[in-house]
Formats: structure tokens, sequence, C-alpha cells
């Protein structure tokens, strides 16, 4: 019987840490520890047209803790801040996203596992 937990403890583990994110779910990202994919709904983003993200991000105990968008070449971000909301299972949703303007955008995704802390990064150029 002690085997027996103690497999059902090494699987349960196992499948925490195991990571759901793959090129299926969206742009996956890595740094460090973690893997982070998404997806714009709509999948177009388009200036002045709000727009979501579905994330999946692994290790699935891993949390997303901000989420940003820079203009670097004009030195500011988005007028609004989005919403996180967790799914559960390393999925995740952000509402609330707007460009404003074209060009070369940089979105920022915080995460932290434990004590330590990412930042993964895609630059997305929009029309």
């Amino acid at each position: 019987m002690r085997q027996v937990g103690a497999a059902a403890l090494l699987l349960a583990s196992a499948a925490a840490s195991a990571c759901p994110a793959t090129a299926r779910d969206g742009d996956v990202l890595t740094a460090g520890g973690a893997t982070l994919a998404w997806r714009a709904q709509p999948r177009d983003i388009t200036v002045g047209t709000p727009f979501a993200l579905q994330l999946v991000l692994c290790p699935v105990d891993a949390q997303l803790v901000a989420l940003d968008a820079r203009m670097p070449e004009h030195r500011h971000g988005m007028n609004y801040k989005p919403s996180l909301q967790p799914l559960g299972g390393g999925r995740w949703r952000a509402e609330g996203l707007l460009w404003h303007m074209s060009g070369r955008w940089q979105l920022r995704f915080d995460v932290q596992q434990g004590a330590t802390k990412q930042t993964l990064t895609r630059d997305v150029v929009l029309p």
C-alpha cells in the first residue's frame, strides 16, 4: 500500500510540473524555467480595437503576475491596464488590451514561480 501512495504522489508531481503549452496554443515563449504560449482573440489585432489574450503558462504552479505592452520607440505603453484571470491548469485569460497606434509593440509577461521571477517578451508589429 505504501508503494501505491508513493507512485500516486510521483504521478501527481509529474502532472503538476508538466508543461501543457504548445505551438497549438499560440506563440510560445521560454525563459529560464517558464514557458508561456499566447494567442490573441480576435486573432488579428487591429488599431483601436479591444482584444484579449488566451494564455497557457507552465509549470502550472507558476503565476502570471503582470502583463503589459509598450512601444519602445515612442516610450509609452497602453492607455489601459489589462485584467488577468486564472482559469486553472496553467490557463489564463487577459482582457482589456487595446493598441491605439500602429508600429512595434512589445508584450511583456511577468511570471513568478516560488521566489523566482521571469520576464518573457515578444515584439509584435501592428500595421
